[in-house]
């Protein structure tokens, strides 16, 4: 393992000069310029708009399928940044999430309110594949053009795939969670 010369290893030496040009950088470049004012609406117009659609007798299932769906999304998008297939020129925050806008609130939110709408299996893969269709080529594009998203070594398809994927499993797991618990309160 290599130190640097202030006795860290060098890697974490490494990300946290990277930390610090990423939080001068935003300070300089991001924050309080429209585009960022624009990220930082869409995400409270998101959330209230999604808390006065969201079905609150059913509370519990779908914060669990928004929350899994951050996490995966989440997840997702750190890899493809890790992994130099996009970037994001404009953060709402300097460091992780990188883009909070989409993934705390836009992805999840869309996500969830197709799981409360469409409450079969058919009609809610008809629907994802629909909302995975607007997501990837009609939203991401605008984002790219709104210099909001860069594409590096992706395509719009390759998003398509994985929203249509990420949809149905998250689906899968929350029934699965559900009926595991609704089998254990007969038990009772």
């Amino acid at each position: 393992m290599l130190l640097s010369m202030a006795g860290m290893p060098l890697e974490a030496e490494i990300q946290r000069m990277l930390t610090a040009v990423h939080i001068e950088t935003w300070l300089q470049e991001d924050v309080f310029h429209l585009q960022w004012w624009f990220l930082l609406g869409l995400f409270i117009l998101a959330i209230v708009v999604w808390w006065q659609m969201l079905n609150k007798t059913r509370l519990p299932e779908i914060i669990l399928y928004a929350v899994l769906a951050m996490i995966v999304m989440m997840g997702i998008d750190e890899y493809g940044e890790e992994l130099t297939l996009w970037d994001y020129p404009i953060n709402l925050l300097p460091i992780f999430p990188v883009i909070a806008t989409l993934n705390l609130a836009l992805l999840p939110m869309v996500f969830s309110l197709t799981y409360q709408y469409f409450p079969t299996w058919k009609s809610f893969s008809f629907a994802s594949i629909v909302m995975s269709g607007l997501l990837s080529f009609v939203i991401e594009p605008a984002l790219v053009w709104g210099n909001f998203y860069q594409l590096l070594k992706w395509k719009y398809h390759y998003s398509f795939m994985i929203y249509i994927t990420v949809a149905l499993f998250i689906r899968w797991a929350v029934n699965k969670i559900f009926l595991i618990a609704e089998k254990a309160q007969r038990r009772l």
